[in-house]
């Protein structure tokens, strides 16, 4: 039941992205910046309307792109766009999730992983890193983000005694319709968010933030450099552990 209901919020809110043609934006350049030239398979899961998943497939050295989300009417527009983009029929793959699992991947297989801005929306964070981790090879690398209770934003809501927005910019009034804070089933701090991934077997190596608003009088110098603080997004580049 929990499920379906996920699926249908998920068909209803993928209104929301961009044609991937139109290629990378905002986040999906932060990403991009953080992790090495991708190679041979990358998996983006929760990869929405598929731009950085076809932004990947189309590198010289990825052989293999796989992408996972909830919404069938996203992944058939990224079947869509990879034929109009010309790409090999056989360099894109999009399945949804089973549970939360991917039992199309096989074990050690994947060498770039991407997961933005998902993590909090699933059932249980550590069903999806312990199955990303499984299907990663040794030494791969996740680039993984989620949001940030800790940003001083949230911090002084919480002093004053309103609701943090960790998820959208709309009223709590309003959430009936949006989804409670955008569909956010958890939160997270630079610290506990570490600790989640580190149980999963995966390593931080760095974090980053990421965000616009009010990036002319210094805060995106502030969110890259002290995330934990000053960004309401975390970005992290982690290994895995060999």
């Amino acid at each position: 039941m929990t499920e379906n209901y996920l699926n249908e919020y998920y068909e209803k809110d993928a209104q929301r992205f961009w044609a991937p043609e139109q290629g990378l934006r905002g986040r999906d350049e932060i990403v991009m910046g953080q992790m090495r030239p991708p190679q041979g398979t990358v998996l983006e899961y929760g990869c929405g309307s598929g731009s950085l998943l076809l932004h990947m497939a189309g590198l010289s050295g990825v052989k293999r792109a796989i992408g996972y989300d909830l919404s069938s009417n996203l992944l058939a527009g990224i079947t869509a766009a990879a034929a109009k983009m010309q790409m090999p029929k056989d360099r894109v793959e999009v399945y949804l999730p089973e549970a939360d699992r991917m039992p199309q991947v096989g074990d050690a297989s994947v060498d770039t992983l991407v997961c933005v801005a998902t993590i909090e929306h699933v059932i249980n964070p550590y069903t999806v890193l312990d199955e990303l981790n499984r299907v990663a090879r040794p030494g791969a690398e996740l680039i993984c983000s989620v949001p940030n209770l800790g940003y001083i934003k949230h911090i002084l809501d919480l002093i004053r005694g309103r609701q943090p927005r960790t998820g959208t910019d709309l009223p709590v009034s309003e959430w009936r319709e949006d989804g409670w804070d955008g569909m956010h089933l958890h939160t997270f701090t630079q610290s506990s968010f570490s600790t989640l991934l580190r149980d999963c077997g995966w390593n931080p190596v760095s974090f980053t933030g990421w965000g616009s608003r009010l990036s002319g009088l210094g805060l995106g110098t502030l969110r890259r450099k002290y995330p934990g603080k000053w960004s309401g997004e975390l970005i992290t580049r982690c290994v895995k552990n060999k």
